[in-house]
């Protein structure tokens, strides 16, 4: 019997791969050898191709692959038992959805600057900057230019 004789649930073991040059090398590079366990999964509506589960994962094969492929031993497998889900389902945060997250950002109106309002930044060499030296914040209205503080660290 070929595999593509095979029903879906069907089960059956290779008992050898057929064809010739690089077809036949590939098969047997996808874990169709011998002695293997293959499970027929599904088959597409017009028949080409099958769907099968081997050595823990799936392949899809063409029909005419599977007529390569002699098996013997055809069985019904038992249905998979899966096992309960260990960890429940987390409504995604929305961070970074509009209207959903929390804003991140503190605003203080206080502070703010006016609409139109001049910005000065501080321009100052780095061989002025030294360990425990910071750059003051300008002020409103006022330059910073140039004038360093002395940490109290």
């Amino acid at each position: 019997m070929t595999m593509d004789e095979l029903k879906p649930k069907q089960s059956a073991y290779i008992r050898s791969v057929g064809g010739a040059g690089a077809l036949r090398h590939h098969l047997l590079d996808m874990g169709l050898t011998p002695k293997t366990e293959v499970t027929i999964q599904k088959i597409a509506p017009m028949g080409d191709p099958v769907q099968i589960e081997l050595r823990g994962y799936e392949l899809t094969l063409r029909v005419d692959e599977a007529q390569k492929i002699m098996v013997e031993k055809v069985h019904t497998k038992a249905e998979k038992i899966h096992a309960p889900q260990r960890t429940q389902a987390v409504e995604h945060p929305g961070v970074g959805e509009l209207g959903r997250a929390k804003s991140y950002h503190v605003h203080d109106a206080a502070n703010e600057i006016a609409e139109g309002a001049k910005i000065t930044f501080a321009l100052v060499r780095k061989s002025e900057l030294r360990e425990n030296h910071f750059v003051q914040p300008a002020h409103r209205g006022k330059s910073a230019c140039g004038k360093l503080s002395r940490s109290n660290g």
